[in-house]
């Protein structure tokens, strides 16, 4: 039960954070954060870098996308946005879970990554990185 009001609440931030971005229209960096209903790490930590990504994100300057690998349906969801995003190309080859993948919105170049289960300040870190990183 405690697994599925985890899995349900980070559903929850993930539609929140990912609603908010798509709300701000000049996004610089396309963040792309592959998780698994299955995958550990997004378990022990999804929630918590899901919450920093947020609070490091308020000037909407990256729009995230979430790219649920957990089965074959959700991958095929998942994969419809990142074709909405012109980033389905780039993550063919990225399927580690627990990642979070930052994309120069325009170019489509990899700009970093990070592991959500980093700390705090490494999470916010990536962030600043990713939007210096934008061209």
């Amino acid at each position: 039960m405690k697994n599925v009001k985890t899995i349900f609440a980070s559903v929850v931030l993930i539609a929140l954070v990912s609603i908010s971005a798509f709300a701000g229209t000049g996004s610089k960096v396309i963040a792309v954060v592959n998780e698994a209903s299955w995958c550990p790490t997004c378990q022990n930590n999804g929630m918590r870098a899901m919450e920093t990504f947020k609070e490091n994100n308020k000037d909407m300057a990256i729009q995230f996308v979430m790219n649920d690998l957990s089965t074959d349906e959700t991958k095929a969801k998942s994969l419809a946005e990142l074709k909405k995003v012109g980033l389905d190309k780039a993550m063919a080859e990225r399927k580690g879970t627990g990642v979070a993948y930052f994309f120069d919105a325009d170019s489509k170049k990899l700009i970093n990554e990070v592991s959500v289960a980093k700390s705090n300040e490494e999470l916010a870190e990536a962030l600043t990185t990713a939007k210096k990183g934008a061209k």
